[in-house]
């Protein structure tokens, strides 16, 4: 219980004592990790040098000998004596047993390693064999010789050899090299010299050799091409043993692997039997063989652990002292907090804790932030409190000069003035200025925070600089728009003063805060009385931001140069051609009138513009609607036109773009549906024409009346389908139909042209040459030739 009271109490001590211990712990246990790690790369890598270093000296021992027994082998077999021997036919002679016992005598007794030599004679099918009788039978050597599509040459070829004869059959793995020149179609050689090695000796030569370097224990083995064992104690195999196939196949597993540089050798680690294993591997490749060594790790490795619990006894030791020193430092950290504690507490010093448990507090600053909130909180409302008395009272005092500044009297102007708190003169001239921000919808999306920050920035960056030359006095409106009003020494060119600080100030709020606003400036004002009625103009030339887009500056001036030469009769009938072009679906003249409708749009009053506006976009409906009422495939209706969407643009610009966009739609549904009808009516009068060409009296003019379309417009529909006139289109089907008679028929030429609807021979010569060039009796003649001539 003590413990939990603490830890309520001074949770922020706990706290930055915890931090640091746990800081100082990583930082001794990420060096404690660095140095251990650092210390068992340098063992590994100095492991796998000197595992490099015995390999690679096993390896050239055993190139050296296979070397050494090829020579052997060659040089035995071009021994003439030997040869003599290999070639036998008659009997044998001293002399051949002689030869025998010089090669005991001499490479035998000189080669520890070599076991015997054999010399195969093909004529009498024997081996005289220098171990043993002076015929040597050998199953097992003629067994794994049979087993050979072709006997290798100068190859160790591993097999079993009896040692001794019965009752006690012993035998031995031997390496036997083999020299001939040529063999039979039964694989059998002419005559050959055989030297068989004694493989346990180069075991025993290679372990030793292994255990000198090392000095630690091993497991050595050797694996064939196949990866399978070679037994070399044949008493004690090596494939039954569970231990070495799992390091065979852990070795198999590696090999698998994509190789990464020298894949003949290398060594990997195994946990084999709950004891880990470094395995080291080397691939001979004069012999095939594959020679792999398994040492305990703890062999390698016992200095490691020793280091180990060095390691982490000095870390111990360190993160103690640590946490001691710790302690003396968080105390003095928290000195100061416990004294303010001390001072924010209700109950007087010494009661620091108290607060804490009672509020609940997550830790003492936590409860220190609490009370500063809380104290800022009530500073806060107090001030604002202050501030919205003073700024009621200024929009107020504001409101009544902007709504009854003529009827006010001069004292009444004086005391206005003064509770407004600026320094203004009722006798000089002032300006009025009504400010907007733009696009409104998107700024009402921002935080309640971040709009606040905006228009007080808007209101405060804009009054700054319009002080260089004025007396200001901003007021937010509390909607998108400001009032400023602005007095001045005199009204000499004040108007344009005020419009350039107002770009100023619009370009740096539009780069620091990515927001712009629209100014309307008022004519000036002569005196006090005279500016509730620059307030009316000023807030109605703000209108026209609809007209003169976001960021502009608006004087009445600039209104009056561009709606001097407006005339609202002259645009409303532009606006009647422009729906008339509409209706007749010219999608580019439709373009043209309504740009040319717009130009003179933005040049009405303002009231006029909307009005004009407003009654384009009822007109398109209604002619959309009229025009549906004579179409089988109606025309859809824009969504756009039909909301309030449209009318909600703050400039004519993207009213303008979004109009004509929809405009477009129609044109582009009406264009396809133009299209679709052309290709029926095409299809149409292909059906006509294919169940008519026998009339003679089919033409066009009667498939438009059938039809009921225009000449023209079947003469289009025709030009654009079948690329030819509806006339062309009825010769090319009756001249085809025609050839077809001519070539499945024995009709005659006018039988042919009645068929085909027409009645003058003379004229259907005439078109079948223009069409075929010939006349239609040479085409049937030259038809008939062709038969023949298949």
């Amino acid at each position: 219980m003590r413990f939990l009271r603490v830890y309520q109490e001074k949770k922020y001590w706990l706290r930055i004592f915890l931090w640091i211990a746990c800081v100082i712990l990583l930082i001794v246990f990420s060096f404690s990790a660095l140095t251990y790690y650092s210390v068992e790369r340098k063992v590994l890598q100095s492991e796998y040098e000197n595992s490099q270093k015995i390999l690679s000296q096993v390896k050239y021992n055993i190139d050296y000998l296979d070397s050494t027994i090829r020579n052997l082998t060659l040089s035995t077999y071009g021994n003439n004596d030997i040869k003599a021997l290999m070639y036998l036919t008659g009997d044998e002679t001293y002399d051949h047993l002689s030869t025998i016992n010089k090669l005991n005598a001499t490479i035998i007794a000189n080669n520890p390693f070599l076991h015997s030599i054999y010399v195969y004679n093909k004529h009498k099918n024997v081996y005289y064999s220098t171990f043993g009788d002076l015929f040597h039978v050998d199953a097992e050597l003629d067994q794994a010789l049979k087993s050979y599509d072709r006997i290798p040459l100068l190859k160790a070829v591993v097999r079993k050899l009896q040692v001794s004869a019965a009752p006690d059959p012993k035998s031995i793995t031997a390496m036997s090299y083999i020299m001939y020149e040529n063999v039979d179609e039964q694989n059998r050689m002419d005559g050959a010299v055989i030297l068989n090695i004694k493989l346990d000796w180069v075991i025993d030569n290679i372990r030793a050799l292994s255990r000198n370097d090392t000095g630690t224990s091993s497991f050595l083995y050797i694996l064939d091409s196949a990866n399978q064992f070679i037994e070399t104690d044949l008493s004690d195999p090596v494939a039954s043993n569970p231990f070495a196939v799992k390091i065979r196949e852990a070795y198999a597993q590696s090999a698998d692997q994509p190789a990464q540089g020298d894949a003949s050798s290398g060594f990997l680690s195994k946990s084999l039997q709950g004891e880990k294993y470094l395995i080291s591997y080397i691939h001979l490749e004069n012999t095939g063989l594959t020679l792999l060594e398994a040492r305990p790790y703890k062999e390698v490795y016992a200095n490691l652990k020793q280091l180990l619990d060095t390691i982490l006894l000095i870390t111990a030791v360190v993160f103690i002292g640590a946490l001691l020193l710790t302690l003396s430092v968080t105390r003095g950290i928290y000195s100061p907090v416990r004294r303010l504690m001390e001072q924010t507490s209700m109950a007087g010093p010494g009661s620091a804790q108290d607060p804490i448990l009672r509020s609940g507090a997550r830790d003492e600053f936590a409860y220190l932030t609490e009370v500063y909130r809380q104290s800022k909180e009530q500073l806060y409302e107090y001030q604002l409190e202050k501030n919205n008395n003073t700024n009621i009272m200024k929009l107020y005092f504001l409101k009544k000069m902007l709504v009854d500044s003529l009827g006010m009297s001069a004292s009444d102007a004086d005391d206005t003035f003064k509770q407004l708190g600026a320094s203004f003169s009722r006798e000089k001239p002032f300006l009025l200025c009504a400010l907007r921000i733009d696009n409104y919808k998107p700024f009402m999306r921002r935080s309640l925070a971040e709009r606040e920050l905006l228009r007080f920035a808007i209101a405060n960056v804009t009054a700054e600089v319009l002080a260089k030359s004025f007396v200001a006095l901003t007021v937010d409106m509390k909607d998108d728009s400001f009032t400023i009003l602005l007095g001045a020494a005199d009204s000499e060119e004040m108007e344009e003063q005020a419009a350039f600080l107002l770009e100023e100030a619009q370009s740096y709020i539009s780069r620091h805060y990515g927001v712009t606003f629209s100014a309307a400036i008022s004519e000036p004002a002569s005196d006090y009385t005279a500016i509730a009625s620059a307030y009316s103009q000023a807030f109605a030339n703000s209108a026209y931001r609809y007209v003169y887009g976001p960021m502009s500056v608006i004087t009445q001036s600039a209104i009056d140069e561009r709606t001097s030469g407006a005339d609202l009769e002259q645009t409303l009938e532009m606006e009647s051609r422009f729906i008339e072009t509409f209706r007749k679906g010219d999608l580019v003249k439709t373009e043209e009138k309504f740009h040319e409708l717009f130009l003179h749009i933005r040049k009405l009053e303002y009231s006029d513009t909307m009005l004009v506006g407003m009654q384009v976009v009822n007109h398109l409906k209604k002619a959309i609607y009229e025009m549906n009422r004579s179409r089988k495939e109606p025309i859809s209706i824009p969504k756009l036109l039909l909301n309030r969407e449209l009318f909600e643009e703050e400039t004519i610009d993207g009213f303008e773009r979004q109009l004509l966009e929809s405009i477009g739609s129609i044109g582009i549904e009406r264009k396809d549906n133009v299209l679709e009808g052309n290709r029926v009516a095409a299809d149409t009068i292909k059906e006509i024409i294919d169940n008519n060409y026998f009339d003679s009296g089919l033409s066009a003019t009667g498939i438009s009346s059938m039809m009921r379309l225009s000449s023209y417009k079947l003469s289009k529909i025709a030009k654009e389908h079948f690329g030819m006139s509806i006339p062309e289109y009825i010769t090319q089907v009756r001249l085809a139909k025609a050839v077809e008679w001519m070539e499945n028929s024995k009709l005659s030429i006018q039988d042919i042209m009645r068929r085909v609807g027409i009645e003058n021979e003379s004229y259907f010569y005439k078109l079948f040459k223009a069409n075929y060039g010939m006349t239609p009796r040479e085409y049937i003649a030259s038809r008939r030739e062709d038969r023949v001539a298949k």
